[in-house]
């Protein structure tokens, strides 16, 4: 049996950017993140040059606490949601704030499991993860990369290149 109770103002990793921040923590088995996402953020706009990928390739299983949020598959369908909305998000999608608030979102994930886990270190140690067997076009990859960059580069105003990353790549 398991009972953990952590807070997302103490998280284990802070991700700031330009239209917003995230704050992340993983608890029994479950990655919980929080992003307050300002007017103007936008995945295609904000994300994309990060990661490569015509759109967001993460599923999301997300609840919506303030603000209003934009998602379009990549088949053009869309939706728009708001305070007390549930969203389940498939690959392939983009996303942004609509309207003037910001938006506040938190959005659920399975961590990783056995040998599968690939994992990357920001030099300062904090470790980002993702699940291999799930990753088959590397597209999450590609987003692991990034979220080390994006990390050294807003949090230790420094750059850490594609090559050292995957040098640095385990699995667990």
């Amino acid at each position: 049996m398991t009972l953990q109770t952590r807070n997302l103002d103490s998280p284990d990793e802070k991700r700031e950017f330009d239209h917003g921040a995230m704050h992340v923590l993983a608890l029994d088995g479950t990655t919980f993140v929080r992003g307050v996402l300002e007017p103007g953020w936008r995945w295609s706009i904000d994300v994309q040059p990060l990661v490569g990928t015509d759109s967001c390739q993460v599923a999301h299983a997300s609840y919506i606490i303030s603000g209003r949020f934009g998602v379009r598959l990549d088949d053009g369908t869309e939706t728009e949601a708001g305070p007390g909305d549930a969203l389940a998000v498939s690959p392939g999608h983009d996303a942004w704030v609509v309207g003037d608030q910001p938006c506040t979102i938190i959005d659920f994930a399975p961590a990783p499991a056995g040998d599968a886990t690939r994992i990357a270190r920001c030099p300062c140690g904090v470790q980002f993860r993702i699940d291999g067997t799930t990753d088959t076009d590397g597209a999450q990859l590609e987003h692991l990369i990034a979220a080390v960059q994006q990390h050294a580069a807003g949090s230790h105003g420094h750059d850490v290149d594609r090559d050292h990353i995957l040098d640095e790549l385990t699995t667990g």
